[in-house]
């Protein structure tokens, strides 16, 4: 890549073609040049020779000929802006990278290069994604490249495309570095597929959930656990923090339901509900997966299930909701507005269920109360991004 001091040099030269341009001095090579120039620097900069707001023109008419010329001042503006943002700190100039490639590049164009580089990668390691649907059964795309199928890079390229400025509300509201560097990572294995980086962020010292660092929790706390599985996250609570005032451990698969009872036996003061919890009350059901961790609520299924809110159904304050519900998250947030707003419960929220969710979360969570701080972690082992948990104090 070409170092800051070159492209600068680059620029003030197209600056001088430029003026050359305005003044009808412009020759054939010097438009040449201008015209590689541009190429060169968007192609550095934004991975892109061409920007989705460039046009062709035709320099044979005025009106065109001055439409291009204003078109490139508003290049130059950009380029100066975008090396003055690259010239942060590295983390803050990866975010730029991201940003401005999907804020600044056609959608086809990054699709296209996307779904090339994925075909580049070796065979067997392109055979190991066409495993995803059976691994995650909340995904919704695939990567199968014998069938020509690459729903998933489409999914998150519009992802990208269409809620470029939620990626940037989120970065810049993020409290620490380490947040960041997650929240960058995750966005470019969607684009990259570097498992090896991607694992690069795991989480190794704490419980998933626990970030001692970041949570505290001592013997006045009422911790919510939503999607409370067998128990393993309400065990990892309490060797983690030791004292707690009362536990409700919420899971709706009947037979894991029996199991995180015998698990949590010994610990005094948990309740245990068999209920889905959202954002009103009603009834919905449960097909059986196999995958029992993978089960979740929808309009159909052979296992019915009460849905209760957390405004209804739990009347004393609350310090910590833990959520993991397979995409039901948004609508849990919602049906403990009251709790959110009148006691600040520190939110422990997966956001990777649903493609948006990484986004949307954190922005519902804001609009009921604007005084959270955010923060990211990643707990995921696997061969897709999954499992980071946002966490809300």
């Amino acid at each position: 890549m070409q170092s800051v001091k070159q492209l600068k040099k680059i620029i003030s030269e197209v600056k001088i073609l430029v003026k050359a341009m305005k003044a009808g001095q412009l020759d054939n090579e010097g438009a040449q040049n201008l015209h590689f120039s541009i190429r060169g620097i968007n192609g550095v900069l934004y991975h892109s020779e061409f920007l989705r707001f460039q046009k062709s023109y035709d320099l044979s008419k005025e009106e065109e000929y001055f439409s291009c010329i204003n078109e490139i001042e508003i290049l130059i503006k950009l380029w100066e802006q975008t090396l003055a943002r690259r010239s942060e700190k590295e983390i803050d100039g990866e975010f730029w990278d991201i940003y401005e490639y999907f804020k600044y590049v056609d959608i086809d164009i990054i699709y296209q290069t996307v779904t090339e580089h994925f075909k580049s990668l070796p065979e067997w390691q392109r055979m190991e994604y066409l495993s995803l649907p059976n691994r995650y059964t909340w995904m919704q795309g695939k990567l199968d490249f014998i069938n020509r199928d690459y729903s998933l890079i489409e999914q998150h390229v519009e992802l990208m495309a269409n809620k470029i400025e939620n990626y940037r509300w989120l970065y810049e509201r993020l409290a620490d570095y380490r947040s960041k560097m997650i929240l960058n990572g995750i966005i470019r294995y969607w684009f990259e597929f570097d498992i090896n980086k991607l694992h690069t962020f795991t989480e190794t010292v704490f419980k998933d959930y626990y970030d001692l660092d970041i949570l505290e929790c001592g013997k006045d706390d009422v911790l919510v656990d939503l999607g409370a599985f067998v128990g393993d996250s309400i065990c990892d609570y309490i060797k983690t923090y030791g004292l707690y005032k009362r536990i409700y451990a919420y899971e709706i698969t009947p037979s894991t339901y029996q199991e995180l009872i015998r698990n949590i036996s010994q610990y005094p003061d948990i309740v245990t509900r068999q209920k889905g919890v959202g954002s009103e009350k009603s009834t919905m059901f449960m097909m059986n997966d196999k995958i029992e961790a993978g089960n979740h609520l929808s309009e159909a299924g052979d296992v019915r299930i009460d849905v209760v809110t957390l405004d209804e159904d739990i009347k004393e304050p609350i310090s910590v909701i833990k959520m993991d519900i397979e995409g039901l998250e948004k609508d849990a947030i919602m049906g403990a507005k009251g709790h959110i707003l009148s006691e600040k419960p520190k939110l422990l929220v997966s956001s990777y269920h649903l493609p948006g969710d990484i986004f949307d979360i954190p922005y519902l969570i804001h609009s009921i109360r604007d005084d959270y701080k955010f923060y990211m972690r990643f707990n995921g082992r696997g061969l897709w991004p999954c499992d980071y948990v946002l966490i809300a104090v």
